[in-house]
């Protein structure tokens, strides 16, 4: 039995994407057992195999898929525990830069496991086409249900999420966004570029850290005091941290700092089945001036302001009209104009992905992960990706970011911005 259907326009946006560098997304899960690499080989097959997901072909020119009934082909990393945390960041790291076969059927999920005491963590690396992070989070519960011991709830998944609301709703939004992309554009040309070494250079570098409860509180009452969501509070940490390059790299009378957002667009579309495994994003950008980051709060009221504009009228729902605006045009480019388009266009510093893991139902019939971590391929939109993951009673974050445009130093410094101003927040509550 095969489960075919058609790409959608993020799908084969990040198709061309993965022509360039590999655009792939890691989860890690810890897992509350002591490792057994046998076992958890034969238990990562078995459900990839019951879900019907085991192997894939991609025709990228028929835009098209088709999941297929294969056996499984598990490739897993067993990494040396001795330093558990560095161990996580260089094997994700190596995982976001490894590209996936896609000329070919093949099972689009790589694994790796770092031993810590009587428990181990379990990466699952996967081609970003395939799905969003959702499906993937409720996959991962699954391998760890069953690894625990008990059969995960669940059979085939619907590898056909659909697109939710119909006309004439979508038509609404698509011509919103019609209307919106002049300014837009013109708004981008104000926002000042990043630099970069070499534009046929995507290579991600990794860093990894994390804040505890304290932190996330802090977050959460600042949010609360200043009438924005944490997303919106996130977006304006980043920025802020940001601030100081963005400084130095002004020119031409540009004076913008232009980040963007990639959103879970399920609920939106009114898609809440937890069977559904595929692509379903939204997305917007925002840009705030240099002068609006001297106050972190103005700056968040202000980012709020441009989410609620975008949200209310369904636009970061709608960018799929811009990705295929995109697509036609690339069409049209060689490799090197490709390679070129998105800095020269979309001059982002940074990308947010946030996910709250503690208020996303899971079917897991044994012990769940006892934490949980995320990190995405940059692709050559965002030369920077902060990968967000609230679980538990913490905060999990990542940054993946080209190392043609920043330097590690230069990460170091927006880090420990951003670590500042987060504790800032906790000592102000």
């Amino acid at each position: 039995m095969s489960l075919p259907g058609r790409l959608n326009t993020f799908q084969r946006t990040m198709l061309l994407w993965d022509e360039m560098h590999a655009y792939n997304a890691v989860h890690v899960a810890r897992v509350p057992a002591p490792l057994d690499a046998g076992r958890l080989r034969a238990v990562l097959a078995k459900v990839l195999e019951d879900r019907g997901i085991a192997t894939v072909r991609v025709d990228a020119k028929a835009r098209a898929f088709e999941f297929r009934d294969d056996a499984a082909k598990i490739e897993l990393a067993v990494c040396d525990g001795t330093d558990v945390r560095e161990a996580l960041r260089t094997e994700t790291e190596r995982q976001i830069n490894l590209r996936f076969d896609s000329s070919v059927g093949f099972t689009p999920f790589r694994f790796f496991a770092v031993p810590e005491g009587d428990a181990f963590w379990l990466g699952t690396a996967y081609f970003h086409a395939i799905a969003d992070a959702e499906p993937i989070v409720r996959l991962v519960y699954d391998f760890v249900a069953e690894y625990g011991g008990a059969t995960a709830k669940g059979g085939r998944l619907n590898c056909h999420a659909g697109r939710g609301r119909r006309a004439p709703a979508r038509l609404f939004m698509w011509l919103r966004k019609l209307f919106t992309l002049p300014a837009q554009f013109r708004a981008m040309r104000k926002a000042i570029r990043p630099g970069c070494n070499d534009f046929a250079d995507f290579g991600n570098a990794f860093e990894l850290f994390t804040f505890g409860s304290a932190e996330l509180a802090a977050m959460i009452a600042a949010g609360k005091r200043l009438g924005v969501t944490v997303n919106d509070l996130l977006l304006a940490l980043l920025m802020w941290s940001f601030a100081p390059l963005c400084e130095a790299a002004r020119r031409d009378g540009r004076d913008q700092i232009s980040l963007g957002c990639i959103v879970n667009a399920r609920r939106d579309l009114g898609i809440e089945s937890g069977d559904s495994f595929g692509l379903v994003l939204g997305g917007f950008s925002i840009a705030c001036g240099i002068a609006e980051t001297a106050d972190l709060s103005t700056l968040a009221r202000s980012i709020a302001a441009q989410t609620r504009r975008y949200k209310s009228g369904g636009l970061h729902l709608a960018n799929e009209l811009e990705m295929g605006l995109v697509l036609r045009l690339m069409s049209l480019f060689s490799t090197d104009q490709r390679r070129r388009f998105y800095p020269k266009n979309y001059p982002l510093w940074g990308g947010l992905t946030n996910m709250n893991l503690t208020k996303l139902p899971v079917d897991a019939a044994a012990v769940p992960p006892s934490d949980y971590l995320r990190a995405v391929s940059t692709g050559p939109v965002t030369p920077l990706v902060l990968s967000v993951t609230t679980f538990g009673k913490g905060v999990n974050l990542s940054m993946s970011y080209r190392t043609a445009v920043f330097s590690r130093e230069e990460i170091a410094v927006v880090r420990e911005r951003f670590t500042a101003a987060v504790r800032g927040l906790e000592a102000a509550a």
